[in-house]
């Protein structure tokens, strides 16, 4: 067995956590969460750790490239994350684009889309 240590990210409290794990690599305790989350949390984050993925993407605005700035719905698996800035690169959007457009849909398969963060007219 191993100790490993978290810091959940689900509430501002921030606590510290304590995950024991069995030589199958699983998680077999989980202790200094205050709240259930914190266990939650640490069973996901051990299995497979999601992230928000924030990012810009050229727009041609009166013929001109500049960037937006897009995000992901929802957290994506870390392991996706190099896939979904390769597809992110080859993006280029047109004027207009409302903040909360969908740019991508099932952004590197996650089945997550990517979002404009930005309204260009």
């Amino acid at each position: 067995m191993k100790e490993v240590t978290m810091c959940c990210t689900t509430c501002p409290s921030g606590c510290a956590l304590r995950v024991t794990i069995d030589e199958q690599n699983q998680v077999q305790k989980v202790e200094g969460n205050t709240c259930p989350r914190g266990e939650a949390f640490a069973y996901k984050e051990w299995v497979d750790p999601e992230r928000m993925l924030t990012s810009t993407v050229y727009a041609v605005i009166n013929g001109k490239e500049t960037l937006i700035p897009v995000k992901t719905r929802e957290a994506i698996s870390k392991k996706l994350m190099k896939k979904a800035m390769e597809e992110i690169q080859e993006i280029c959007v047109k004027q207009p684009v409302k903040m909360g457009d969908v740019i991508k849909t099932n952004l590197a398969g996650s089945g997550v889309d990517l979002v404009a963060c930005k309204t260009l007219r």
